[in-house]
């Protein structure tokens, strides 16, 4: 029987930790070919907080997912969810910038000349809507992470997860970060490489609602709009490696097994993503 190189005790053939000891005497297969999903040496981590942990997600994912699963916490994943739905909104104020209005220029002469809307004086309204908006974006947003926490939780533990449901929605909310990432760059897609809107309209504040589908439908018609679409794929991607390690560190899985997982829960994700399309 094979025996810890630390304490001589028996352990299991496949084991990479001692279940007595805890020390670490073989290395995951997985670890070994992609030395990039290697477990962070120390069992501890430096606390961090909030905003240390969404930049660490990007930068140091292994140990700053052993700090998530040591201290879960659910201000993180919220905060993400109010962030999105700001870059929602300027995601929206940057298509609406590619509108012409008419506006007037010399009130004593009537003279019009052409403005963006954005930065016309009837577009105070458009800015007011896009920060309405912003409750909707919200509501979607915990909706997402409360049945995506769910699926993965319930996903987890058919894995032979441990961890509790707290663990799952700080891993889910955190990993939605490079989609985050994502959206600011595609609000500087949109700014430099799609075209102005074709029409220029009169417009006024009742005309928003009448003006809006016809600016969605002209963003998703046009090339940048899938451009953006195959950019937000590879931001699932993304997330799905970091799901790796989030789901190891919360739930004490092995690499191959939390692999195994976020595979799963990106496909769905994905799938989900482009039948929404």
């Amino acid at each position: 029987m094979r025996r810890c190189e630390f304490c001589d005790s028996p352990v299991p053939a496949d084991a990479t930790t001692c279940p007595v000891c805890k020390e670490t005497i073989a290395e995951e297969t997985l670890e070994r070919i992609l030395p990039i999903l290697k477990r962070p040496e120390s069992p501890e981590v430096k606390f961090m907080g909030t905003r240390e942990r969404m930049w660490g997600i990007i930068r140091r994912p292994a140990a700053t997912y052993r700090d998530i699963g040591q201290r879960p916490d659910s201000a993180g994943p919220f905060m993400i969810i109010v962030i999105n739905a700001l870059i929602v909104a300027g995601l929206f104020l940057s298509l609406t910038s590619k509108i012409t209005t008419n506006v007037v220029v010399n009130g004593t002469s009537g003279q019009i000349g052409q403005a963006s809307l954005v930065l016309s004086p009837q577009g105070g309204s458009v800015w007011i809507f896009a920060l309405v908006g912003m409750m909707p974006s919200i509501m979607i947003g915990i909706i997402y992470l409360i049945v995506g926490t769910a699926f993965a939780h319930f996903a987890f533990k058919i894995a032979g997860g441990t961890g509790g449901r707290m663990k799952t929605l700080s891993v889910v909310g955190y990993s939605m970060m490079p989609v985050i990432l994502v959206r600011i760059v595609a609000i500087l897609v949109v700014l430099v490489a799609l075209q102005p809107y074709p029409d220029v309209v009169n417009f006024d504040p009742g005309s928003l609602a009448i003006l809006t589908p016809a600016v969605i439908n002209w963003a998703y018609t046009s090339g940048i709009w899938f451009t953006i679409d195959i950019m937000t794929t590879g931001a699932f991607l993304w997330t799905g490696y970091l799901l790796i390690f989030g789901i190891r560190e919360a739930h004490d899985t092995s690499t191959m097994w939390a692999a195994f997982v976020a595979i799963a829960c990106v496909v769905v994700l994905i799938w989900t993503f482009w039948q929404v399309h």
